[in-house]
């Protein structure tokens, strides 16, 4: 699957897979981070961009990096849209 660099909220860059657009209306999505390493808990939300939807996935965690947050996050969104490199 291609790969797409992303920034989270500390400014550290990162690849990881291109987002596939929404299952429902095609639209793009779009990620957001929230939090930062001073934050206890850092959050990534992937949402769909098309303005009668309101698809959207968050993963949290305590313990990785904004990174491994966005990293799973993605898989999951993509997992969800029949990714797997389609």
């Amino acid at each position: 699957m291609q790969k797409v660099e992303y920034s989270d909220n500390n400014g550290n860059v990162f690849l990881a897979d291109v987002m596939l657009p929404c299952p429902f209306c095609g639209c793009e999505p779009k990620i957001t981070f929230i939090g930062n390493k001073s934050t206890k808990s850092r959050k990534v939300t992937i949402k769909c961009t098309g303005s009668h939807c309101r698809v959207e996935r968050t993963d949290a965690t305590l313990r990785h990096d904004a990174e491994w947050c966005a990293k799973t996050c993605i898989e999951s969104w993509n997992t969800r849209v029949g990714g797997h490199g389609a």
